[in-house]
């Protein structure tokens, strides 16, 4: 009887060692993967309903969380935008998540400058889903990045054939219902990459949207400086909460109901800094950050505009 005990005894043991070491296989190849950082929120990825951006009414955006960089999509009645990519290591989740969105191809891609925070993905995306329109910033010739990623999104954008299009101040683009119109930069004679950045604002019946890539202080105030019509309900907050972003000039100028702030959670930046977060506070406390929140979706009628994550 006693060595019978024993007998169940070690089976026992072995059974839960196997399905200790199961949960610790299933544990490594999450982690492989991409772990928490690179799949967080992707079942939510669809938003609050699982219908495709082609059957949805309104204008829906998601400000995916890709650590510490930007990547936003935008779709009305049925036309896509994709305003950058989060670095390269991203770039799974952004084609599996506009693949469980049931989009197949963008109508543009726009690049609102060079750093790799913005472009890491967008060769892998444009390879994807093929847009018929690549947006991004004219440069000078001497200050047309020597970059890997640089080179491989020119590569890729070649491949597909898509029209690359370096728009000017005041240039609009329709997507459905909505319009983009771009605002800066008015100065592409800068070293300045971020200050480079297309700042574009988005239209949608009674409403406005303001995505401002890593633009500072200097394309702030061009902007502000041209009289262009900044005012709008939504600003994507410029270089991640960075000081040297936000101006109260600037600020003033747009009237933001609500920010978001797409920044990596712990980064070694100190992003979004304590004065930025001040001087948005003047103006709203509707503060999203993807650090926070995840991926954060953005809902709109024309009149009400719905944030949840």
């Amino acid at each position: 009887m006693q060595e019978e005990r024993k007998s169940k005894a070690k089976k026992s043991i072995k059974i839960i060692l196997a399905v200790v070491l199961i949960a610790a296989a299933a544990v490594a190849v999450w982690f492989i993967l991409g772990g928490k950082d690179a799949f967080d929120g992707l079942e939510n990825t669809v938003g609050i309903s699982d219908t495709a951006v082609s059957e949805t009414d309104g204008l829906t955006i998601t400000y995916f969380d890709v650590g510490q960089g930007d990547c936003a999509l935008i779709a009305c009645d049925g036309k896509t935008v994709l305003i950058d990519a989060g670095e390269a290591v991203y770039s799974e989740k952004i084609i599996r998540a506009l693949n469980l969105l049931g989009i197949r191809e963008l109508d543009y891609a726009v690049c609102s400058h060079f750093h790799s925070d913005h472009i890491g993905s967008m060769p892998a995306v444009i390879e994807e889903f093929a847009p018929s329109q690549i947006i991004m910033p004219a440069l000078s010739p001497e200050y047309v990045p020597d970059t890997y990623i640089y080179g491989k999104l020119l590569e890729s954008t070649e491949e597909c054939n898509a029209e690359i299009i370096n728009p000017l101040p005041g240039d609009s683009f329709t997507l459905g219902t909505a319009k983009f119109t771009v605002l800066g930069p008015l100065n592409e004679l800068t070293e300045n990459q971020n200050d480079i950045s297309l700042v574009i604002k988005l239209t949608y019946g009674e409403r406005s949207l303001l995505f401002t890539g890593d633009a500072e202080k200097d394309e702030e105030k061009d902007i502000v400086d041209s009289g262009a019509d900044l005012e709008s309900d939504v600003l994507k907050v410029g270089h991640h909460g960075s000081s040297n972003s936000s101006s109260l000039e600037f600020l003033a100028a747009v009237k933001p109901s609500f920010c978001i702030i797409s920044v990596g959670k712990d980064n070694d930046y100190g992003h979004p800094h304590e004065k930025t977060i001040n001087n948005i506070m003047r103006y709203t406390d509707k503060i999203y950050r993807t650090d926070i929140c995840g991926d954060i979706h953005l809902t709109c009628d024309g009149k009400e505009i719905k944030i949840e994550y």
